[in-house]
């Protein structure tokens, strides 16, 4: 059997070949990761929680943090589980009173939803006309039809309003709100009933209206209100508590360092990110004084695609009365790519240097169960492995939402992150190449084979 050593070794060959190209690693043995940190729980806490430093973001090789593991001094890895990106971001409410200004008309008027205003000043305070026909001018009394609100300078969005009036006594009032940006053309928000049996008696119907995260900003809001015949009612307002809410996030952005890139040309610099993070916005301060660069931002996954618009901007860096002004941070879509080109408008003098350039990324936090010795290491960085995530409600029975931001949090060891920037090249893409060399050599091993199997056929051994 003398050509069954060949036939070995041309297998290995293969079979060596094929694992060079994927390795198996255990995603449950903390060497198999690319990074790897010291972790401090704090003492006598059985839940605890970690935000993810840029470390361990800008190591990820998996989407949906698959790739991050707690290890205790034993190698095992802790149960986990992942938060909810909503947990770590609450909603900010404010409340602003405004004073409300009469809206005088026409006593026989019967509709002004169709009617515009004007605004004048008389003895230090607002008074808000209603614009007569020619018809009408001659009319001798007025009344107090409505109100109006001042909201142009709310910028957040409001969704609530509360109503400062007194209502006649056993009559059902309608309250109409509408907005308008020039007094003229008038757009519904809300509307609600509110009735007072008598003086002193509680009310029915809720004084408080609630708004679709309405957008007053630069806008008036009028109030007008009807008995149940369609009539102006006899209501006194004096005021309305307008409140307001946003999203702001309990926990800053994440953010790394990017390496200094390298210029194509004055109005093209690509870079290429080495994970599958998605980067939430770039922060572009270019080189040199009293620049401003409109730029867009484009995206792909790998050399060879086309490229994807992601966002345009104007990125500037000022000296105004003295004081520095630089822009904002960039914000773009939730993908994760892995090629970036940045290209500045042809009208410009463009990058006259590489810019500097700061990746954020939105906050990300993981629970764990902290078991087993001490000391425990944070992993990350691992292609294709699994998720390893609990559901919350195991790790937190009851679990309400953002509930786990009240658990202590974990602390990682760990130097401020410089992300590398390989520059982005077109091309076949450097895993194509790889796979298509496995093949060649895989290919060839197994024409040795044949050929050996040949001649061993050709020439059949002597008994």
């Amino acid at each position: 059997m003398k050509y069954f050593p060949m036939h070995a070794a041309v297998c290995l060959a293969v079979m060596t070949a094929a694992g060079a190209a994927w390795p198996a690693s255990d995603p449950n043995d903390a060497q198999s990761y690319a990074l790897r940190l010291p972790l401090a729980f704090a003492a006598d806490a059985p839940l605890q929680r970690l935000v993810l430093p840029a470390q361990a973001l800008v190591s990820l090789q998996t989407g949906g943090l698959s790739d991050v593991r707690v290890f205790n001094a034993k190698g095992q890895p802790l149960a986990m589980a992942l938060s909810d990106s909503a947990s770590l971001r609450q909603t900010e409410k404010r409340k602003i009173e405004l004073k409300s200004s009469p809206i005088m008309g026409s006593a026989d008027l019967a509709d002004i939803s169709a009617s515009s205003l004007r605004i004048e000043e008389q003895q230090g305070k607002r008074i808000v006309q209603i614009d007569s026909n020619p018809a009408d001018a001659g009319a001798p009394r007025k009344k107090v039809l409505g109100a109006l609100l001042d909201t142009r300078a709310i910028d957040d969005p409001v969704v609530d309003l509360v109503l400062d009036v007194d209502l006649p006594d056993a009559q059902p009032v309608t309250f109409d709100l509408q907005a308008s940006k020039d007094l003229r053309y008038w757009r519904p928000l809300a509307q609600t009933v509110l009735y007072r049996a008598e003086a002193g008696a509680s009310g029915l119907g809720s004084d408080h209206v609630e708004l679709p995260a309405a957008d007053l900003k630069d806008q008036y809001l009028r109030v007008t209100w009807t008995d149940a015949a369609g009539r102006t009612a006899p209501v006194t307002m004096r005021s309305a508590t307008l409140t307001t809410a946003r999203g702001v996030t309990s926990s800053a952005r994440v953010t790394a360092a990017l390496a200094q890139p390298v210029l194509d040309n004055p109005y093209t610099l690509r870079f290429s990110l080495p994970f599958a993070t998605p980067v939430a916005a770039l922060k572009i301060r270019p080189a040199g004084d009293n620049v401003l660069l409109p730029v867009r931002v484009l995206g792909r996954q790998e050399a060879g695609q086309p490229w994807t618009l992601m966002t345009a901007s104007v990125i500037y860096k000022l000296q105004t009365g003295g004081k520095l002004q630089t822009s904002a941070a960039i914000e773009l879509p939730p993908t994760a790519y892995r090629e970036i080109k940045i290209e500045a408008d042809k009208k410009t003098q463009g990058f006259s240097a590489p810019p500097e350039i700061s990746l954020e990324f939105e906050p990300m936090q993981i629970v764990a169960l902290v078991n087993g010795p001490a000391p425990f290491t944070l992993a990350a960085g691992l292609a294709n492995a699994s998720s390893p995530y609990l559901p919350m409600q195991s790790l937190m029975p009851g679990y309400r939402p953002a509930q786990e931001n009240s658990l202590p949090l974990a602390k990682v060891d760990g130097a401020a992150t410089l992300v590398a920037a390989p520059a982005g090249r077109d091309g076949t893409p450097t895993r194509n190449i790889i796979l298509w060399a496995v093949l060649l050599l895989a290919a060839s091993a197994l024409g040795a084979m044949a050929w050996v199997l040949l001649k061993q056929n050709a020439n059949p051994p002597r008994q």
